[in-house]
């Protein structure tokens, strides 16, 4: 039997590899402890509340000399495209392909941020407002540092002292945040996605208007609405040119511990058959 704590782990693995559309005895009581204990994650967002939205490009406005195009002056999308297209949604970490739902921001450099620009590209920013009250999952109330932490930090360490049940939920709920958040490429093996489609999609059947989680590049957090009618946008959006991308890293191999390399005992294929 597996550890509470690593039981996101194993069903996002069984999804990824083993199976998809029908879901074992496992599987659904993985749901069934989501369901009871997102009860503690629940989020009214009321309507008038304010967010962002960002969108790689803008729209290109002529400008003439003597009937002549000379030169392009970069306008904010229309507002038809900072909506999500309803027909042509590609596959994401919430949304399947074809089935689009609302990605917004808490703030604008975190909008910014969650379309990853390239230096001197241009990106369309517009305010969103909400249109009616919702409930949300909050997903980012996780208590373990992604960036930090591993799963065989942890592995580690409850072996060491087992956690209590209410120290499993948190680790639970903290992997499912991280997997929201994890970078998205196109090209990404899209089975990657199924395991947080599938949560969404469950959290969406039992009533629930969206997900809240954390960002990867910035302090902000997101939120993704199923309902893409559910905030309109509230200004004309401005276009914004992104000057400089930070980076920040974190050494994984060799492991450090307490500042010093942790000790890495090899054996040889030929010790290991002796």
């Amino acid at each position: 039997m597996s550890a509470l704590w690593n039981s996101f782990l194993i069903f996002r693995e069984k999804k990824r590899k083993e199976e998809r559309y029908f879901h074992n005895n496992e599987t659904l009581k993985f749901f069934n402890r989501l369901l009871t204990t997102a009860k503690e994650r629940i989020e009214s967002i009321p309507k008038g509340q304010q967010y962002w939205r960002a969108q790689l490009g803008c729209d290109d406005d002529p400008l003439y000399d003597n009937g002549q195009i000379i030169d392009y002056n970069a306008i904010p999308l229309t507002f038809e495209r900072m909506k999500p297209l309803a027909d042509k949604a590609r596959e994401g970490r919430i949304n399947p392909k074809g089935i689009p739902c609302l990605y917004l921001s808490t703030d604008e450099k975190t909008a910014v941020s969650e379309v990853r620009p390239r230096v001197g590209s241009y990106v369309t920013v517009a305010q969103f407002e909400t249109l009616k009250d919702s409930r949300i999952i909050d997903c980012s109330l996780g208590e373990i540092n992604p960036m930090n932490v591993t799963v065989a930090d942890l592995d580690k360490l409850y072996k060491l002292k087992p956690p209590t049940p209410q120290e499993a939920i948190k680790t639970i709920w903290r992997w499912i945040d991280i997997a929201f958040i994890e970078p998205v490429n196109r090209d990404d093996n899209t089975a990657d996605y199924v395991p947080t489609q599938i949560i969404a999609e469950r959290f969406k059947m039992n009533g629930f208007d969206g997900i809240k989680y954390d960002s990867l590049f910035n302090s902000g957090k997101n939120l993704a609405l199923y309902d893409i009618n559910s905030a309109k946008q509230i200004d004309n959006g401005k276009v914004i040119k992104v000057t400089r991308l930070d980076i920040d890293f974190k050494q994984i191999h060799p492991f450090m511990f307490g500042g010093k390399n942790a000790e890495v005992t090899r054996t040889s294929p030929a010790q290991a058959v002796q």
